[in-house]
């Protein structure tokens, strides 16, 4: 016999209704209202995402942000979206994302005021880029796969650290000119603006190398004008020395396909002749964590075979000497 047994007077117990909060979905391609705004606390990661977003001259995608901080596209997603509700990033219109491939990214005001936060700058005192170069925004993105595949070499490679990397922001901000003669012989005058530079370190050894991301697809016959011979002045150059303390580094070119890169190096061997080996040359689809060290992707100027830019084991190939030598023969 139950202890209580409801009388026709008593109704019976139900159990109390679930009341659900509707929450407006979020808009992909504007900001939600404040009544619908999540709450957002910055952890170290979104820190890093922001910093990381400036350090990249100013210009991320989707997936290279999926591949530098998050697992999964949906953790992605939901993050990247949270970020840009509240102000911190920037991302493409409805209009612009039908025009690439991928979503982007950029710093909102939010972002950059906790950048320039860093360093003790006000938003008004701190230089950021407020939106992508929209003329060349493939070619910023493909000079960030590259600074992240080797960024990513660089940690998983047993023995390599990258001390540096130089965006072309930098080299904008306090450009360098050089003197430098022609193919006519000629004394002429170009400042230099590399995609990047970056320093590694290797068994206790500084290895430099000047960046060049070439995105054209036909023959450019001021390659040897605007690139070569004043990029092998440069290295010998007070600027240089001054810059880096150093006259040591070899130039990286990265371009679109096999034939345009064996148009590059024939010009760059006609040119620079036995300073051409101060040039290396690869495609830009050939580039991964896995190849970009120690793999045999590059094209040295003066050598028939492809070869890495280490080898297992060995050092780099006269990577730190300031004017390497071809092999005999």
């Amino acid at each position: 016999m139950p202890l209580f047994q409801p009388s026709a007077s008593t109704p019976s117990q139900t159990a109390p209704k679930l009341v659900k909060r509707l929450v407006t979905p979020m808009p992909r391609y504007e900001r939600t209202t404040p009544d619908n705004l999540p709450v957002l606390r910055l952890t170290d990661r979104d820190r890093r995402i922001l910093e990381t977003v400036h350090t990249h001259d100013g210009v991320l995608s989707f997936e290279q942000l999926k591949r530098l901080f998050f697992g999964s596209r949906t953790a992605t997603t939901n993050r990247l979206m949270l970020l840009y509700q509240h102000g911190y990033l920037e991302r493409l219109n409805r209009r612009q994302r039908a025009a690439y491939p991928d979503m982007l990214y950029w710093l909102g005001e939010q972002g950059a005021a906790y950048v320039a936060g860093l360093s003790g700058q006000s938003l008004s005192e701190f230089s950021y880029r407020r939106e992508p170069r929209w003329s060349q925004v493939e070619h910023d993105l493909a000079v960030n796969e590259v600074r992240i595949a080797l960024t990513k070499a660089c940690e998983q490679e047993a023995g390599f650290d990258l001390l540096q990397w130089l965006p072309e922001s930098e080299f904008h901000a306090q450009p360098d000119r050089v003197e430098f003669v022609d193919a006519t012989g000629k004394r002429d005058t170009r400042t230099l603006i590399p995609d990047g530079y970056c320093q590694i370190e290797r068994a206790g050894r500084s290895f430099r190398f000047l960046w060049e991301i070439d995105r054209r697809t036909e023959d450019n016959p001021r390659f040897v004008r605007e690139k070569v011979l004043p990029g092998l002045a440069y290295l010998d150059s007070p600027p240089y020395q001054a810059r880096f303390g150093t006259h040591a580094g070899q130039w990286l070119i990265v371009t679109t396909g096999e034939r345009r890169l064996r148009n590059m190096k024939r010009q760059t061997e006609l040119a620079a002749k036995k300073d051409a080996n101060r040039f290396y040359f690869t495609t830009l689809d050939q580039i991964t964590p896995e190849t970009i060290l120690t793999s045999p992707i590059w094209q040295r100027g003066g050598e028939a075979e492809p070869l890495p830019l280490f080898k297992t084991g060995e050092k780099i190939f006269a990577a730190s000497a300031r004017k390497p030598r071809l092999p005999n023969g």
